[in-house]
């Protein structure tokens, strides 16, 4: 099992999280599925985010997305009054519930509003969607325990992640409102 380090070298390792520390972001009364490095792929597209202007009026046109490193994440989960439940916890990005299907399909949405310092110059909305499903070997579907956990075990997770940017702070330098376009492959760790 790997260790955290404290200090100025956790600060340094933040994305690569720690298990230990991710499963705590979860809610009390849910149970870890499983530690799953996540990869994500950049989708061109024809309303990718892009600078149209540089700060002093000149034009420009630049992606301003990037695809961002891997990163450590956890599953839990629970049953809830609403139904299977499942959590998505990421380092430096906290928990995220989403309903789960039989079929392990999910889909989380979070909310970010009047971001500063971004690279569009203006305040911007995010919201940011993660929708795909679990994965396990053969097709019998998911279901969640009683005590929380997921069986069969998720193998994998095949998602999209789009973060859809707006802003009503203008004038922008970017093409708001844009999305950015994301494969989401986890592998389990």
């Amino acid at each position: 099992m790997r260790r955290c380090l404290p200090g100025l070298a956790a600060v340094a390792l933040a994305a690569a999280g720690c298990p230990e520390t991710l499963e705590k972001l979860c809610p009390p009364t849910s149970t870890p599925a499983g530690n799953f490095q996540l990869a994500f792929g950049l989708q061109p597209t024809t309303d990718q985010c892009r600078q149209i202007r540089y700060a002093d009026g000149g034009p420009a046109d630049a992606s301003i997305a990037t695809s961002p490193a891997p990163t450590n994440s956890t599953l839990c989960a629970e049953l809830t009054d609403a139904g299977p439940t499942l959590y998505l916890a990421v380092e430096g990005k906290g928990v995220r519930p989403s309903p789960l299907a039989s079929d392990g399909g999910f889909s989380f949405v979070s909310t970010a509003l009047a971001v500063p310092q971004t690279a569009c110059g203006c305040n911007v909305d995010i919201v940011e969607t993660i929708a795909g499903n679990l994965l396990a070997p053969g097709d019998a579907g998911f279901t969640v325990a009683p005590d929380g956990g997921l069986i069969p075990p998720a193998t994998g997770i095949a998602a999209t992640l789009i973060d859809s940017v707006s802003s009503d702070a203008g004038p922008c330098l970017c093409n708001v409102p844009c999305a950015i376009h994301y494969t989401l492959t986890g592998t389990r760790n």
